[in-house]
């Protein structure tokens, strides 16, 4: 999209540049005091000849070829533009100055002043659509960095809460921790950037703990006080690693692009997913 409106903004730059332009040569050449040079060019670069006879008249050519003949130089360079600009270029070349140019101007004036401000305004648009796109695409990180802080701080929260009454009680309900979960979960899957920095973001939002609840037996046997506590710390200290995790994710500019993602050498245990 950005590049689409330069190109636009640059090619209506030069349409309005080529028509004033078109403009300065019609005004200047074909101006009484420079007719004379107009045509001496147009002979001394053989693009018109002299007409036969003096009935023609001082400011009549004759144009060789297809469509030539005699005419007034005004005719001639409304249908021959082409040969008409080529001439009246080195007309204002061997002016010197551009027309419309004053002592106070320093030679800015006329056709290069106007130029200038065309270019200057579409720079100017164009750096004022970048900055637009930008500041949007900023304020979306910034919205999405607090949604991803937020949701990380609650998750922990909850399952902290759940954790500690699944010590006294394995049958604690676990319906608040898969929620907040999903929600991390959720935010993670939508982490810009590089591909391996967003495949980092989906395996750690695969990895997250709790997808069930934590176990209150194992093969047959009821786990002791003892034993639910080393789940629960388990699942405790992959938290603690995720949490990092998720802060290197909000960085700025995370150099995921390094062999080897951030979190790859995560550690399993009866604290990582629970099927």
């Amino acid at each position: 999209m950005l590049l689409g409106t330069l190109l636009l903004s640059t090619a209506a730059a030069q349409a309005v540049a080529d028509t004033g332009r078109s403009d300065v040569r019609l005004v200047y050449c074909l101006a009484g005091e420079h007719r004379d040079e107009l045509r001496d060019a147009a002979l001394q670069l053989e693009v018109v000849r002299r007409p036969l006879g003096p009935a023609a008249g001082l400011d009549a050519v004759r144009v060789p070829g297809p469509g030539g003949g005699v005419m007034s130089l005004d005719d001639w360079a409304d249908k021959h533009r082409g040969d008409f600009e080529r001439v009246c270029d080195a007309v204002l070349a061997a002016a010197g100055d551009p027309p419309g140019a004053s002592a106070d101007q320093g030679g800015s004036g006329g056709l290069g002043g106007f130029l200038d401000g065309v270019y200057l305004l579409a720079a100017g648009a164009a750096l004022t659509l970048v900055g637009q796109m930008t500041e949007r695409i900023s304020a979306e990180r910034r919205t999405r960095d607090r949604q991803l802080a937020a949701a990380v701080q609650e998750f922990r929260r909850i399952a902290w809460l759940y954790l500690t009454a699944y010590e006294q009680d394995p049958e604690t309900d676990h319906a608040e921790a898969l929620r907040a979960r999903e929600a991390l979960s959720g935010l993670l899957a939508q982490v810009p950037g590089p591909a391996p920095r967003r495949e980092a973001a989906r395996r750690l939002a695969d990895s997250l703990p709790l997808t069930n609840r934590l176990p209150g037996s194992r093969d047959g046997q009821p786990l002791l006080p003892r034993q639910r506590k080393n789940e629960a710390d388990a699942v405790r200290t992959t938290l603690d690693l995720q949490t990092r995790e998720v802060a290197d994710l909000r960085r700025p500019a995370p150099l995921w692009w390094l062999p080897g993602a951030r979190g790859s050498d995560r550690p399993t245990s009866a604290g990582g997913p629970h099927a």
